[in-house]
């Protein structure tokens, strides 16, 4: 099942080795790339002296931006292909002595200049390839009642199509979620067919995987779609928010998995009973609060609950589901919800028909993962379910959709950590969660060396179970020290989807960062937050410190970083209408709020609007460097990505490791899983 190439490799690179050591080089190298992913921060934008357009781009390239379209610039970044326009260059270096820059037309304006294709040429080639390519899909053969017939399928004859969920396993999927249950959900079951031929095959000899471990199972929707009847997997869902647990299981009874709870009560016995007038039966038993899976005898007008249908644990606790109005020694109750009928009829809601074969299972666990090792966990789920745990132990796959931060660490971790762990397969998302494991990030342009509050605070986490994971990237020595470093600012960047950007998509993120930039402008010049030091301040002080790689720098920006939030769509008709809603909501902070409610707040709408007027030619130079830093930002995923992927390959128990697309980037932009198999 592994794919040719461990990685997802641009075509020209000959094997996955070559690949890391440019892009490793690369990342330690490029000025530009260190700069714009992770040196700028966009509350700097409008605050720094100089600033930071002509600060972090050359000349040569801010003269092109200045004659193009910002569309058109986002075309030659990620669209166009530059080769012809990078020969153009080279012949007209042959035949004038110079680079020829600006010499030709290119969409009504000059050329990109050489340095600038260069750049363009390293970010795409140094960036994992995201085309989704699927194998043969196939798609549930269902019989004459709609219901799933076990594994039989059919070939469908569209490529992009996807394994369709059933509607009663799909509640609450929106088309984004869906698309990937569906996909993963399959990836997953092929791939733990494959390790399973590969390690012993049928008969007596084969190691089966008995069961799949969902980490930060969430609502549990891709658990649930595995252990349907289409795929039958015995599925370990671990959540340690008890809500989203609770709200899984709600969706299981909806998705025909387990049986529904239902409850024949006196409402006004119940009552009395709620409000602590009764509490026992006419036995003088007490029946309130009942174990799932008895059943109370109804007996006079004094019973208060009978329970009717089991749940999916002996003894398990449930959440009553439906309530009914029964007067007891009555015939004719009426019944508060409709539906019901057949829960007295011998067969639960929902309940299928018995089907040959295994039966898909699911098993919730509340836990907070912290370092991966799940032994005790897997023993009280897996073993007890074996007939011969000392002759068959247990044998789980761990997988994760879309697990924030430092979790899917902890999952690829689990490969090594755990025993009865035998694969692995991870889709991480949310890397501005991950921590820090090496310590600051240091810059070549003094003017980005001062950190932010939360840049700052991040960066001195030393977390042993951050990023970097691998010893390759920790090891790395480079003209800036030794590792591979990623502040949070870089990260967040990393999450970013440009190539899914349309014209109107893109003008909205200009524009929110440009008011939060010009924000930040109001702020500093009425002295709400402190004025960001200049080049010169940071040489000076640097060169006191006797060092000029920036270690002495003194920290110019303190106290809390101002975090303004997710906005209503119509504070961005205008800056004045943005600034009333942020500064109502910052007034609030407890560390800037008194200052803005008396520096700033009283400003008029008119003031805001001139400001807005004065800075609007800031707009497109924003708009340029938000577009590269997004841009640039495929390759800090590449770099975590591919160190998920160096650490399992330098582990003596894994057998093979890979990474592959799953998903079509246009629906999850996230769409890489790691995945790793132990010998």
């Amino acid at each position: 099942m592994p794919p040719k190439s461990p990685l997802p490799l641009p075509a020209d690179w000959p094997d996955a080795d070559a690949y890391i050591s440019s892009l490793l080089s690369f990342a330690t190298t490029s000025d530009i790339f260190r700069n714009l992913c992770g040196g700028v921060h966009i509350l700097d934008f409008l605050t720094r002296v100089p600033d930071l357009y002509s600060t972090v781009l050359p000349q040569d390239w801010r003269d092109f931006f200045a004659h193009h379209d910002i569309q058109d610039i986002l075309d030659l970044f990620m669209r166009e292909d530059i080769q012809p326009l990078r020969d153009i260059h080279i012949k007209s270096a042959k035949s004038q002595g110079d680079n020829g820059g600006g010499a030709q037309d290119w969409r009504g304006g000059p050329t990109p200049p050489v340095s600038l294709l260069q750049y363009i040429h390293d970010i795409r080639r140094h960036s994992l390839q995201r085309e989704f390519r699927p194998a043969s899909v196939t798609t549930p053969d269902t019989s004459a009642n709609g219901n799933i017939d076990d594994k039989n399928t059919r070939q469908s004859h569209n490529p992009n199509a996807h394994v369709p969920i059933p509607r009663h396993i799909a509640v609450g999927m929106k088309p984004k979620k869906a698309h990937e249950v569906a996909h993963f959900a399959r990836y997953v079951d092929t791939l733990t067919d494959t390790i399973e031929q590969g390690r012993g095959g049928e008969g007596a000899n084969s190691e089966k995987i008995s069961h799949i471990v969902d980490f930060g199972s969430g609502q549990n929707y891709l658990g649930r779609t595995l252990a349907s009847p289409l795929y039958n997997r015995r599925i370990i869902a671990i959540e340690r928010r008890q809500n989203n647990i609770s709200g899984a299981k709600g969706k299981d009874v909806h998705a025909k998995l387990k049986k529904k709870v239902v409850v024949v009560r006196n409402k006004e016995v119940y009552k009395e009973a709620l409000n602590g007038n009764l509490n026992e039966n006419g036995d003088g038993n007490s029946v309130v609060g009942t174990p799932l899976g008895s059943a109370v005898s109804v007996q006079g007008s004094g019973a208060i609950d009978r329970v009717s249908a089991e749940g999916e644990g002996e003894g398990e606790r449930e959440t009553v589901a439906t309530v009914l109005h029964v007067e007891a020694g009555k015939e004719g109750a009426d019944h508060d919800v409709d539906g019901c009928d057949d829960c007295f009829k011998g067969k639960p809601m929902g309940e299928k028909e018995e089907q040959n074969g295994p039966k898909g299972s699911m098993d919730y666990i509340e836990h907070d993962i912290k370092d991966g090792y799940l032994e005790p966990i897997i023993k009280h789920v897996v073993e007890p379910a074996s007939p011969t745990p000392e002759t068959n132990p247990s044998r789980v796959m761990v997988i994760s959709l879309h697990s924030c931060g430092n979790l899917v660490h902890h999952g690829i971790r689990s490969l090594v950590l755990n025993p009865s762990v035998t694969a692995i397969a991870m889709i991480g998302c949310c890397y501005n969660l991950m921590t820090e494991r090496l310590g600051p990030v240091t810059y070549k342009l003094p003017v980005l060396r001062a950190l932010h509050p939360r840049l700052e605070a991040t960066s001195m986490a030393y977390d042993p179970h951050g990023f970097p994971m691998s010893q390759r990237l920790e090891t790395y020595p480079h003209e800036g020290g030794t590792g591979i470093k990623l502040n949070i600012t870089a990260r967040m960047m990393a999450v970013q989807a440009p190539y899914n950007w349309g014209p109107e998509d893109s003008e909205a993120f200009f524009t929110r960062h440009f008011f939060r930039a010009l924000l930040q402008r109001v702020l500093v010049d009425y002295g709400v937050v402190p004025v960001p030091g200049s080049v010169a301040d940071a040489e000076m002080e640097a060169n006191a410190n006797g060092n000029g790689n920036g270690n002495g720098v003194k920290r110019e920006v303190c106290g809390t970083p101002l975090i303004v939030g997710s906005m209503r769509k119509a504070s961005f008709v205008s800056f004045a209408a943005y600034a009333r809603g942020a500064i109502a909501k910052l007034s609030r902070d407890d560390h800037y709020g008194d200052a803005i409610k008396k520096k700033v707040a009283p400003l008029s709408d008119a003031h805001f609007e001139e400001y807005e007027q004065k800075y609007a030619g800031s707009k497109k130079n924003l708009s340029v460097v938000w577009s590269l830093m997004a841009f640039s930002a495929g390759v800090v995923e590449s770099l975590i990505v591919a160190d998920r992927w160096l650490f399992l390959r330098e582990q003596e128990d894994v057998k093979e490791a890979w990474v592959e697309t799953v998903f079509d980037y246009a629906l999850s932009p996230r769409n890489l899983v790691v995945v790793g198999v132990k010998k």
